[in-house]
């Protein structure tokens, strides 16, 4: 099997697009108040990383358009970027659908995107080049993005009591 390794750069970066862009629709007030809107977000945002992956595949490839790259390609390549955009939408998305604190949230965000992009570049098992400059480089604007993202755009979670203490009981 013949290797283009010379298109890592992009693949790498497009999987770090997709981490920032996949926990970031989840890391806003708008996912926090209501959680459909953060599903609502999350599937738009899906189609387009769905589109922006033909749009790159159509650039790199072989030159035909972004309509044709959708239809034409088998659909097994589209279901796998949908799936990895899912799981690694993961950690925002479970930390607002259980309503964890901001801090929880970007720690989940940040320990994740440290341990998948930071491999990622020996992962492609180049033999002339292990890519971990790429790859810290990558990572460290990742996690950048990450934080900025939380900072400006996240809030606290609105906790609702559902259950009454036992000190209320008692009255």
């Amino acid at each position: 099997m013949n290797i283009d390794f010379s298109l890592a750069p992009w693949g790498m970066t497009f999987a770090a697009a997709m981490f920032v862009i996949g926990n970031g629709v989840w890391m806003n007030r708008l996912a926090r108040n209501s959680a459909w809107m953060g599903w609502i977000m999350w599937t738009l945002s899906a189609i387009v990383v769905l589109v922006a992956a033909a749009a790159i595949e159509q650039q790199l490839g072989n030159g035909e358009g972004i309509w044709a790259s959708l239809t034409s390609v088998n659909a097994e390549n589209h279901w796998i970027v949908v799936t990895l955009y899912a799981l690694i939408s993961i950690p925002g998305a479970a930390s607002i659908l259980f309503r964890q604190p901001v801090g929880w949230t970007r720690l989940a965000a940040l320990a994740t995107v440290i341990i998948v992009l930071i491999p990622l570049g020996s992962q492609l098992q180049d033999p002339n080049d292990p890519r971990l400059a790429l790859s810290l480089g990558i990572t460290s604007a990742a996690c950048a993005l990450i934080w900025l993202w939380s900072k400006l755009l996240d809030c606290e979670p609105e906790h609702v009591r559902k259950t009454v203490p036992v000190e209320e009981m008692d009255q």
